[in-house]
């Protein structure tokens, strides 16, 4: 039997076609997401690439011979990142709160956060402390990767287009001017080039009143892992929203809510991220204050116009802010870009040359760097125009710019370029790079303005990224040529690893803390915080956080410091060694070799009789009467200084009066009369010159006040006759020798005072990260004194009692015992740690309560 025919109609096709037309759809959006993520690889591969590619080409570490260790890489970024590795293995002498090592102890919390929160940093722990160096390169590397990734995911919130060429504008951003001759070599600063396309989300986000939790996580990452430079990202951040808010066709209500949405997310992030601000804004409140300096900032207009030339490199410092020859033609062909609304065109034109402007007039450039011009690059916000100059790129490019727009961006390069030929900046090498690159660059634009059906467009892009990454790598190789001279002057790639790695060893080998400190002879000298760095516990330090008790006690004390007291130096005389607690002193030996030396020294917390802190008849406030008082004890005689021969010497009020040292002339002459076989030391922290006692090595005396205090440095030994003879040899005019600046000092009573300290020291000690304890002689009295400068922070109890702040003892950290004590126990908490901590559960609370609200009204709905 024939079965029936159905002539009813087929309900389920509509159904069926709604499911097929749903699952094309999701196979186009996961075709989009793919393109969108395989892009944002793209970009950070071409980025890093090209970076790498400049570096190599010209043999620069970790490429070549030519070292980056330059200036504050070589001096701080390198040693902290090889006690971060301590910290990271168990063998740092301190904790994240305090650091023991460094001007015989210090705080540490607020140089993490300054130097070292990225998180990026913390990959140091998985290379060789010795080769240190190369996981800092690889924290500006991959910081490059990750700010071209986000750009180019960015840049498609701010247009829809290509994602392909948004990574190739994404190239210019990551590796800009800013990143190659400012950033790359300061890789906390990294930490802003990639806040910025995360902050613009984050503001795009608020538009579209959408993922207010990510913006606020991502905003309060990137503010603790680099406060200084994420400030800077927020500002530029604050200039794209209102940007928006001109341009976006929205109501008055809107704009009010999504300034609301980005003033709540800014807040609450500050508040999660609150430790990283307010320890370091504390600490550098406590600091020592630096010396009186004048940063112009104001530069010339053909300078600052060269300076958008791939490759340039001013001197003085100037905005780095050149982006690639891409990026630069795409803005200079918006002026003529017809199809971007006239108001777009001059809104983003307009903010451009706005922010460029505000970098060189002193109040604003104020503004950018929190209100104090900084010594050294004051240019530190470039990177923030060189984002908007990729941004209104982009605004070109997606608006599929025609031949007209691209010839007069043609036009106007040619101009820039006859313009700025000559100018200090343009070097032959940026020259020749722009003037090719945009040639080759212009003519591919060309060829993808003719519309998808040109036989050759498919090849557009792919050649476009090629020009991208060989003009890009062209003008960083451009770059290290210029550098050359500078990184000449101190070449540390191989000798800096060999000579770390032997005085490490040596440090590890001779270790016996918390008895004693290792010390290192300043012969060793490697870098300005080579206690960090060797492994060592001394006092040189290199920090902006170096604390004015800390850098006037040791100074008082006869350290030696640069910087107005920023820079501590590593001590050149045994008293000041033994009264910190140094037991082995590190001294180079015959070839590569570290010979270690024991040397008598007090224990790390000792006991002071009542009244022991007193000059002993050296002159009052001079260094030797500060050091026998810390000491407790008669150590030095401070002899009367007479001019002997050569150049003139003239009495003064304060001192001697120098004539200046003439080249093949004797210097100026003096005797001193102190006992024979004591061991003789000159202080005289202003003293621009030479030093040198009859049949001894001349010591260079480098004072120059305030910036540069010379240390006690070593004069010789008294001969038999008991008639010292010292020449001085000054550098400048209008130099003094103060009458007190001899002291002799007994070799003998120095050695016998310091093992009587030992012998009364603790009977037990146990020294923590960031706190000491100390079991003493029953019934001890007088003033228990660890050999640590006395900063804010301490807080110290007896016997169990309520904790208070310790006292200085003559700048050490004294402990007054009153009647008689048994135990001492000390702990350091940074400034701000509380308060910090305080805001960040605020910002955890409030972060909560958007979570907990959110679900709320999902679950009603």
């Amino acid at each position: 039997m024939t079965a029936p025919i159905d002539t009813a109609p087929d309900t389920h096709v509509p159904e069926q076609r709604d499911r097929a037309s749903t699952a094309g759809g999701r196979r186009i959006a996961d075709r989009l997401r793919g393109s969108e993520k395989a892009a944002a690889l793209s970009a950070a591969i071409l980025s890093m690439t090209a970076f790498c590619v400049g570096m190599a080409a010209y043999g620069t570490y970790p490429f070549g011979p030519s070292t980056r260790a330059m200036n504050d890489l070589r001096h701080q970024y390198v040693p902290f990142h090889a006690h971060l590795w301590d910290l990271q293995h168990g063998a740092a002498r301190g904790d994240l709160l305090f650091n023991w090592q460094s001007g015989f102890g210090n705080g540490f919390l607020a140089e993490f956060f300054t130097y070292l929160s990225n998180p990026l940093s913390w990959i140091t722990g998985l290379f060789p402390r010795q080769y240190v160096d190369f996981p800092v390169f690889l924290v500006s590397l991959l910081s490059i990767g990750l700010a071209a990734a986000a750009m180019t995911v960015f840049l498609g919130r701010l247009r829809p287009g290509s994602p392909w060429l948004r990574a190739l504008l994404s190239t210019g951003y990551a590796v800009c001017g800013w990143t190659v001759l400012d950033a790359s070599i300061v890789p906390m600063w990294m930490t802003g080039l990639v806040a910025l396309p995360l902050f613009c989300i984050a503001v795009d986000d608020c538009l579209r009143e959408r993922r207010w939790v990510l913006g606020t996580v991502s905003f309060a990452v990137c503010w603790f892992a680099n406060f200084y430079s994420a400030a800077m990202a927020t500002i530029g951040a604050v200039l794209f929203l209102l940007l928006r808010l001109f341009l976006d066709d929205t109501t008055g209500r809107a704009r009010v809510r999504a300034l609301a949405r980005a003033a709540g997310m800014a807040a609450t992030g500050l508040l999660l991220a609150a430790p990283a601000v307010i320890v370091p804004g504390l600490a550098n409140g406590q600091s020592q204050p630096t010396t009186s300096y004048v940063v112009d900032v104001s530069t010339g207009p053909l300078t600052y116009l060269g300076l958008f030339l791939p490759g340039s490199v001013p001197e003085p410092a100037a905005p780095n802010v050149f982006t690639g020859v891409l990026v630069l033609l795409l803005v200079l062909a918006l002026p003529f870009q017809s199809r971007v609304p006239g108001r777009e065109r001059v809104a983003w034109l307009t903010l451009i040359v706005l922010t460029a402007l505000s970098f060189v007039f002193a109040p604003t450039a104020k503004v950018w760097q929190g209100f104090t011009l900084p010594h050294g690059a004051p240019f530190r916000e470039s990177f923030v125009l060189s984002g908007l100059l990729v941004m209104a790129a982009w605004v070109c490019l997606a608006h599929s710019p025609g031949r007209r727009a691209l010839l007069g961006g043609g036009g106007l390069l040619a101009g820039l370029v006859l313009l700025t030929h000559s100018a200090q900046p343009v070097s032959s090498y940026a020259l020749g790079g722009t003037v090719v690159g945009g040639a080759v660059v212009g003519a591919l634009l060309l060829l993808h303005a003719r519309g998808p059906r040109h036989r050759g467009r498919a090849l557009v892009v792919p050649a476009l990224a090629l020009s991208v990454l060989a003009t890009t790598a062209y003008a960083v190789y451009g770059v290290q040529v210029v550098f050359d001279t500078a990184r000449r002057s101190f070449n540390t790639t191989t000798t800096m690893s060999l000579l770390t790695k032997n005085v490490h060893r040596a440090a590890v080998e001779n270790d016996d803390w918390p008895e004693s400190r290792v010390g290192v002879a300043p012969s060793l000298y490697v870098t300005n915080n080579d206690p960090m760095l060797l492994g060592v516990q001394s006092g040189g330090y290199y920090s902006s956080y170096i604390t004015k008790e800390a850098a006037t006690g040791l100074r008082e004390l006869g350290i030696g410091y640069a910087m107005g007291g920023r820079n501590l130096w590593i001590p050149r005389d045994p008293y000041l060694n033994a009264l910190m607690g140094v037991g082995t002193l590190l001294e180079p030996a015959t070839g590569p070799r570290i010979a270690a030396r024991s040397v008598p020294s007090v224990p790390l917390v000792s006991l002071r009789a009542p009244g022991s802190d007193r000059t002993y008849g050296a002159p009052a406030g001079s260094v030797w009467a500060n050091r026998q008082a810390a000491l407790g004890a008669q150590v030095y005689t401070v002899p009367e200084i007479r001019y002997d021969k050569g150049p003139v010497a003239v009495r003064g009020s304060d001192g001697w009066q120098l004539s200046p040292r003439l080249p093949g002339k004797a210097w100026s002459g003096f005797t001193a009369r102190c006992a024979p076989g004591d061991e003789a030391y000159l202080y005289a922290p202003a003293l621009s010159g030479l030093s040198v006692a009859a049949g001894a090595k001349p010591m260079s005396n480098s004072g120059r006040p305030p910036v540069v205090v010379s240390p006690v440095n070593p004069l010789g030994t008294v001969p038999a006759d008991g008639k010292l003879r010292f020449a001085i040899g000054a550098s400048r005019p209008n130099q003094v020798l103060p009458y007190d600046a001899v002291g002799c000092m007994n070799p003998k009573k120095f050695q016998d005072v310091v093992r009587s300290l030992r012998a009364g020291g603790p009977t037990r000690l146990d020294v923590g990260g960031h706190s000491v304890e100390a079991e003493l002689p029953k019934g001890s009295t007088g003033t228990a004194v660890v050999a640590t400068p006395a900063i804010q922070g301490w807080s110290c109890s007896v016997d169990g009692g309520a904790s208070r702040p310790p006292v200085s003892h003559r700048g050490l950290l004294g402990v007054p015992l009153g009647a008689g004590a048994d135990r001492i126990a000390c702990s350091y908490t940074p400034p701000g740690l509380k308060a910090g901590l305080a805001g960040t559960g605020a910002g955890v609370l409030a972060l909560a309560g958007v979570l907990v609200a959110g679900a709320v009204r999902r679950r009603r709905a």
